[in-house]
């Protein structure tokens, strides 16, 4: 899948500069931000074109633009508010390789979202696409988080020292996602049970330790 330069997106990986607007207009974004993140949430749009995403709000698409610099920009934000409300939900013990399992379920529950991110990850493969860095970036903050609770637990002596934490938190990553592309097409698969299936052997791995 590619941008779609017609709908306001950004050719050839150069985002437009964000405009300048007023109070009332940053409360008129957020408001549309708010709106499209339940729309999408309840399905009712998945992966919207600039167009699509201004008949459900009912604006003239050129009028978005106003408010949010591309439709790339738009979807960043509904990904990004999306993480804010994570994070706010881990509470105060602060993020865990369980909490990052417990991520998944609250993204089940709300497929709509988890749709968007995979159908828009995947158009962000092309390094000329506009949200290429976004991505590069949201994995790279997801990656270091993970590694450092592995290297935690290995501290703690909960996971062998031998892991490589940077590569484990890759395949943590990709397991996550795979399973929650796979929850999607078959309601069947576990997502978030099959990875906490992972961690509970990755921790046991440490227990027994390397070539015992």
């Amino acid at each position: 899948m590619t941008a779609e330069p017609a709908d306001g997106s950004a050719r050839n990986g150069q985002k437009r500069a964000a405009p300048r607007i007023s109070a009332r207009a940053a409360a008129r974004r957020e408001e549309i931000l708010t709106a499209l993140m339940e729309k999408i949430a309840r399905k009712e749009l998945l992966n919207p074109s600039l167009r699509e995403i201004g008949r459900a709000m009912e604006m003239e698409a050129a009028h978005l633009l106003y408010y949010f610099a591309s439709r790339e920009e738009l979807l960043e934000c509904v990904i990004m508010r999306w993480d804010e409300q994570s994070h706010a939900s881990v509470g105060r013990d602060g993020s865990t390789l369980d909490s990052f399992a417990d991520q998944v379920v609250r993204n089940m529950a709300i497929p709509g979202i988890m749709h968007l991110y995979l159908s828009f990850a995947a158009e962000a493969v092309d390094p000329a696409h506009p949200a290429h860095d976004f991505f590069l970036k949201r994995f790279a903050e997801v990656g270091a988080m993970l590694e450092r609770n592995i290297r935690r637990e290995q501290e703690a002596g909960i996971i062998a020292p031998e892991v490589d934490p940077a590569r484990q938190a890759r395949q943590l990553i990709a397991l996550s996602d795979g399973l929650q592309l796979q929850s999607l097409v078959n309601a069947q698969v576990d997502a978030a049970g099959d990875l906490r299936d992972a961690i509970r052997e990755l921790r046991r791995f440490g227990d027994r330790g390397v070539g015992q």
